[in-house]
């Protein structure tokens, strides 16, 4: 669940019920929807004109870079670029894939403030492997990290390795 807030007050956001996948194309479930919440609470659910759920792209120059939902390349129904300062609602007059209005106040907006939760447990089968650093048990975390160019301080930090005499 990501909810975003604009400079210009507006709330607004999106449910994305498939795991993350890095890579220049559409994917997710009809299960995805946008929502605004300010100015007006409102729902957008897949209209089923087209598949173009989710999108998450970074490290490509002719590609856009950064996490989109509807619409089409350069044109999403909500776009958060790979800065994760800016982004756009392009939907004049509506989002092909969810019907939606504009979600921001202007088209392209400044993000004042964004929030992600985690809603459901994540589908990717994971190495049940001893873990020893948070960035090895979330690869999407670092992924993310990675799309807003973060430095990762503890990337190459881990924890000794336990070692137990026979004695």
């Amino acid at each position: 669940l990501v909810v975003m807030k604009d400079e210009d007050g507006y709330i607004f956001g999106a449910y994305a019920d498939q795991d993350w996948e890095h890579g220049p194309k559409f994917f997710g479930t009809d299960r995805t929807f946008l929502f605004s919440i300010r100015p007006k609470f409102r729902i957008y659910r897949p209209s089923r004109v087209n598949n173009n759920f989710q999108y998450l792209d970074y490290g490509t120059k002719t590609l856009p870079n950064g996490i989109g939902f509807g619409g089409q390349l350069r044109y999403f129904g909500l776009w958060l670029a790979s800065d994760f300062q800016t982004g756009h609602s392009a939907a004049e007059p509506l989002c092909s894939t969810f019907q939606s209005p504009r979600l921001s106040k202007q088209q392209n907006f400044k993000l004042d403030e964004m929030e992600v939760w985690q809603v459901h447990p994540s589908l990717i089968e994971r190495d049940e492997a001893p873990k020893h650093s948070a960035m090895d048990t979330h690869p999407d975390a670092v992924a993310l990290l990675e799309l807003a160019n973060r430095k990762m301080y503890s990337k190459d930090v881990r924890a000794p390795e336990n070692v137990y005499d026979s004695d």
